[in-house]
């Protein structure tokens, strides 16, 4: 899709290649015809660009299923990557490449140049850019393991290419050049890996040569900014013609021999437009295992870009990513689940521990797993995976961003009273300002105080701390998860154990607040205590990266039996809503926000950015009043989702958020993940069609759905009659249709009634 802010038209040199490139120009994504458009031209890579939080999305260009990804290196003073004013390189997985004029000048820095997004081209199978400064257009297209770039030289210039990252780089006749490196992907946490390349180069060189320069003392290390760096440079002398320079790199794991054998396979003798037009073919298959018809072109296109993150982005933290994304992939891409839980296995066989969270907290690996087996996945040693679930979930540490052995304390009172403890309160606390009082909170003051005593268990991280009541409520779904696995392999008592932990989310509903509170080890709720504020930075003393508020709804196995501790349904429903009216108590916006910078897009103190709370608005449909639930999902997708660089509420955290968008646009979403269940939304488009293999569709089709017409009224599945707001993963799998009649007005008698909820592990003690 080339955007206004993207993808403008623009001619240097009077090339033919330059002018094939050229754009219509357009004001509008309305403006746009959508006669002839593939899923392909909808996409947005720069959706997300430009984040509310910190890190933003980048312009990732991969194959379906690739191993190798390219977006540019921006400059890294810069955390937006959207507002860069210039690129530094592009990283290949060996190392990065960059273009200049001239004489050479060594160092990554001193070769950035600038770039205009008027003047560059950026889509799932083909990126372009000029480079300003040395006056070169970038051109790129890929394969899954290889790569052709094409650079358009003006005539009388000299030019440089130069390689940097730490590489060993062999060149052969100023043409051939092959060897490792251990380079970063383009993100500034990303961990360095070390990969073997081949490389091609169209036209030799007249010499080469290497270059290094040393960081300065005092450099703050990041990538890029320290002026440090080493590796070769190409150069080329001046051409009274304008010069088109190709570069072809293959990458491997194992060899520089098998990259020239991955480089010889996947691109050979094909030219660029050839290899470019095979991408954008393959994106377009992909894209297309889900197709829509209706509603506006802004929704089409926020659609397929967020279609597009979740399938090329990799899912490497399940904390995030087993909310939805994998359930999307489970549907559309089963195979691809398969080998991700394979790759957790082997995980465990070489270090002894399944691969779990990382970064973050919970055993999440076990609800992708299990998610996958009861949806009837297989392809992998389930016996293994058991042994590597229940192994993390009786020996492994709790402890909130880390994983493996350890455990101590915390784990104990886990594991015999039912709740992870929280940190007492110091005794002198009642002589400070007691949390939540910071009416009118200075700017300088970048959150409200902890109360509690220092930590004295040595394995806690001193940033993210104890996260306490979050590490009980995620364990506690996990250990639900655990438990259906071991009566699915007909582990009785390992059932009965993990059913009993799955029950523990109870210890720390607080009554008289009717939300989810810390206790010590001892026992006792903590005092003072704040829903809103209390925790400190991030609220990480209770809390990941939210509050009270968002994570006592965290009972995703078991919304019926958090209904019973509510009293009611519609006491749960009464919370349910204050949760999206409620303020910050007279506290600042931007305090709060610096308080708690991973609760964006906010609808009173649910955060349409972070991931924690995307479950929630469907809890309504397990209270009688899915209606509701219609409604705030609307509201959330049309004011938290948007193409352009500010259309994502927050980190996309690998397709986490925009699998979200994906699933509610069609009208449905996994709120329970492992229970093999979907719950049912307001779908915006007229019809969904899902390729779920085997010669199968499923079709979701929402009659006169519009921006007013987002209540159901009633509905049909497979040609019955259906009032459950909700349908399994097998009516999907095994083909059918969902018909759901639209209107602009709520249904309230449309699964309302007690019996039309999903399952939970509770009954209903209450009305």
């Amino acid at each position: 899709m080339k955007l206004k802010y993207t993808l403008l038209a623009f001619c240097v040199l009077g090339s033919p290649a330059f002018a094939q490139q050229k754009p219509a120009k357009y004001k509008t994504v309305a403006d746009k015809q959508m006669a002839g458009k593939s899923p392909a031209d909808y996409v947005d890579l720069y959706i997300g660009s430009i984040n509310p939080k910190n890190g933003s999305t980048a312009p990732v260009i991969k194959a379906p299923g690739g191993n190798m990804s390219i977006f540019p290196s921006f400059n890294p003073s810069v955390e937006d990557f959207y507002l860069s004013d210039k690129i530094f390189g592009f990283p290949t997985g060996f190392g990065s490449l960059m273009l200049s004029k001239g004489e050479f000048k060594p160092g990554v820095r001193e070769n950035a140049s600038h770039f205009d997004h008027d003047m560059e081209t950026a889509t799932p199978y083909y990126y372009q850019a000029l480079l300003e400064d040395p006056n070169i257009n970038v051109e790129y297209t890929m394969t899954d393991n290889a790569a052709i770039f094409r650079f358009t030289i003006p005539a009388n210039q000299a030019t440089n290419l130069i390689l940097s990252g730490n590489s060993a780089i062999d060149v052969k006749n100023n043409k051939v050049l092959s060897g490792s490196g251990a380079a970063f992907g383009g993100r500034r946490n990303d961990a360095p890996a070390k990969r073997y390349f081949y490389a091609e180069l169209s036209k030799a060189a007249t010499s080469h040569d290497t270059w290094k320069v040393e960081a300065p003392a005092g450099g703050n290390g990041r990538r890029g900014n320290n002026g440090g760096g080493n590796g070769t440079y190409l150069h080329w002398n001046a051409a009274a013609q304008p010069v088109t320079l190709e570069f072809k790199v293959a990458l491997s794991n194992t060899s520089a021999d098998d990259a020239k054998a991955n480089l010889d396979k996947e691109i050979g003798k094909q030219t660029f437009e050839q290899v470019k037009t095979k991408l954008k073919d393959r994106w377009n298959a992909e894209l297309n295992l889900i197709k829509i018809k209706g509603g506006t072109e802004r929704q089409r296109s926020i659609f397929y870009s967020t279609l597009y993150r979740t399938r090329a982005l990799r899912m490497g933290n399940v904390w995030d990513t087993y909310r939805s994304a994998y359930a999307l992939q489970d549907l559309i891409e089963p195979g691809e689940s398969v080998k991700a839980i394979n790759s957790f296995i082997d995980a465990y066989e070489k270090t002894g521990w399944l691969t779990n969270s990382g970064a973050m907290i919970g055993n999440h690996s076990t609800s992708v797993i299990v998610e996958a087996y009861l949806k009837g996945l297989r392809g992998f040693d389930i016996e293994k995976a058991y042994a590597g679930m229940r192994k993390n979930a009786t020996e492994g540490t709790m402890i909130p961003w880390k994983d493996g052995p350890g455990t101590t304390e915390l784990e104990k009172c886990y594991y015999e009273n039912g709740f992870y403890p929280a940190l007492p309160i110091r005794k002198d606390a009642d002589e400070r300002k007691p949390v939540g009082k910071y009416d009118k909170l200075p700017y300088q003051v970048r959150w409200t105080p902890t109360l509690e005593v220092d930590e004295w268990v040595p394995e806690v991280d001193s940033w993210h701390r104890r996260q306490s009541v979050s590490v009980t409520l995620e364990h506690c779904y996990d250990d639900w998860c655990l438990a259906q696995m071991a009566k699915a392999l007909g582990k009785e008592d390992d059932y009965q154990l993990f059913m009993k932990r799955a029950h523990n989310y109870q210890n720390l509903f607080k009554p008289s607040i009717g939300l989810m509170a810390p206790k010590t080890a001892d026992g006792q709720w903590v005092e003072p205590f704040n829903p809103k504020t209390s925790g400190g930075f991030a609220g990480e003393g209770y809390f990941a990266e939210c509050n009270s508020w968002v994570y006592t709804w965290s009972v995703q196995h078991d919304i019926q039996g958090l209904i019973n501790l509510e009293g009611s349904r519609q006491n749960f429903v009464d919370k349910l809503d204050e949760l999206f009216t409620t303020g910050h108590d007279g506290m600042d916006k931007m305090a709060f926000q610096g308080q708690f910078p991973d609760m964006t897009g906010l609808v009173g103190m649910y955060p349409q950015g972070n991931e924690p709370a995307y479950h929630i608005p469907y809890l309504y449909n397990y209270a009688g009043q899915p209606w509701k639930t219609q409604q705030k999902i609307r509201l959330l997708m049309n004011l938290w989702y948007d193409v352009t660089p500010q259309g994502l509420a927050g980190d996309e955290d690998g397709g986490a958020t925009s699998s979200w968008y994906v699933f509610n646009a069609m009208g449905f979403y996994p709120q329970c993940p492992a229970s093999a269940v979907f719950d049912l939304g307001s779908p915006i488009f007229e019809e969904s069609t899902i390729n779920v293999g085997h010669g199968k569709t499923f079709v979701i089709e929402a009659k006169g759905a519009s921006a007013q017409n987002k209540y159901v009224q009633s509905a049909m599945l497979n040609g019955k009659v259906w009032n459950k707001p909700w349908m399994k993963n097998s009516d999907i799998v095994n083909g059918g249709r969902l018909t759901l009649v639209m209107g602009p007005r709520p249904n309230k008698n449309w699964g309302s009634a007690p019996g039309d909820a999903a399952p939970s592990m509770s009954v209903a003690t209450v009305n």
